[in-house]
């Protein structure tokens, strides 16, 4: 194995923890990080002390947890010009309508990242966070690049749904918006299986169809 290779596949070990990281808890935290990334668990420890010495990751306690700089990172990302600024009382708006987990989301090179995000009236088996990277099959993803899991996509409305598909006891719908480049975001709605998230995919496909109106304005006015 050459120097590059090698250092390629640290890369990826790496990003694949930090992916997964936010799913993980103690007692079993390094354990499931390696059943989930696939990085040997012998090498688990390792990477996440050297991302930890870079600021990317933190221990919290007895738990790692992306750090800072990571977060910080993510919450900056905008692939379209206004659409973190001049989106933020829409999703507040989507959030009071409908009590859900809203998040923006945006596509990153091997995955999806949420870049807003406002927490719903209930408690998600899993957290969402600015900065978070998505799994390939999220609905979030999924509308932004199917290939990972295409029957779960609706081509024509381009929507997705996830019940329970990437995290059980999670309920999640999610639209795309089309940016003025050509590109694609997402809006996404994350409940809890007992309020489905599909249940409001009407107001959250006029949200996102106005989003998409106000940026197509915003670009054809510079």
């Amino acid at each position: 194995m050459t120097d590059g290779t090698s250092s390629r596949g640290v890369l990826e070990g790496a990003f694949a923890l930090l992916e997964h990281l936010p799913d993980t808890q103690p007692p079993h935290q390094l354990r499931d990080l390696a059943l989930l990334s696939g990085v040997p668990r012998s090498s688990v420890y390792r990477l996440l002390d050297q991302l930890r010495a870079i600021g990317a990751v933190e221990l919290v306690g007895d738990r790692f947890v992306l750090g800072r700089a990571m977060l910080t990172m993510g919450a900056r990302v905008e692939p379209a010009t206004g659409l973190r600024r001049d989106t933020g009382r829409m999703l507040q708006a989507l959030r009071e309508q409908t009590g859900a987990t809203v998040s923006l989301i945006a596509s990153a090179e091997s995955s999806a990242t949420v870049i807003e995000s406002i927490p719903g009236r209930d408690t998600l088996p899993v957290d969402i966070f600015a900065g978070r990277l998505l799994p390939v099959h999220a609905a979030g993803s999924l509308v932004i690049e199917p290939s990972a899991a295409p029957e779960r996509v609706n081509a024509a409305r381009r929507a997705a749904v996830d019940d329970g598909d990437v995290v059980s006891g999670l309920s999640c719908f999610a639209v795309a918006i089309p940016l003025p480049d050509g590109s694609a975001a997402a809006l996404q709605l994350s409940t809890l299986p007992e309020d489905p998230a599909i249940r409001y995919s009407s107001v959250t496909q006029q949200v996102a169809a106005r989003i998409r109106e106000h940026l197509r304005a915003d670009a054809l006015s510079q």
